[in-house]
């Protein structure tokens, strides 16, 4: 099993989002960033589920996967690759997408 795949990641729901940064700042593996219009959004292969961003978020707009209400996965925006992802952590992003249901496609990068 590939390492990325064991990690559950988290969901940003970027309409609640206040652009404060709070989980920016927490995140330990600089796996959140703020996207073009200063909401955070996650980057998929850094995050390794340390939650401190869930419980800094004074909104309430962070879950970690499997607890997030389908309509905040399938939201475009909140998440991204990035970089070029090898084979084996490819498959491991496709079943991360398939395992939760995860309808929105990562932002491009490039």
């Amino acid at each position: 099993m590939s390492e990325l795949l064991k990690y559950v990641r988290v969901v940003i729901d970027q309409d609640t989002c206040i652009s404060c940064g709070a989980c920016i700042e927490v995140c330990p593996y600089d796996a959140l960033e703020f996207d073009e219009n200063m909401k955070s959004r996650l980057i998929w292969e850094k995050c390794k589920d340390d939650f401190s961003c869930i419980e800094s978020c004074p909104v309430d707009c962070i879950h970690k996967t499997p607890e997030t209400p389908q309509a905040y996965k399938d939201k475009p925006g909140w998440y991204r690759i990035g970089r070029v992802l090898e084979a084996e952590e490819q498959a491991a992003f496709e079943e991360w997408r398939r395992k939760y249901n995860v309808g929105a496609e990562p932002v491009s990068i490039g």
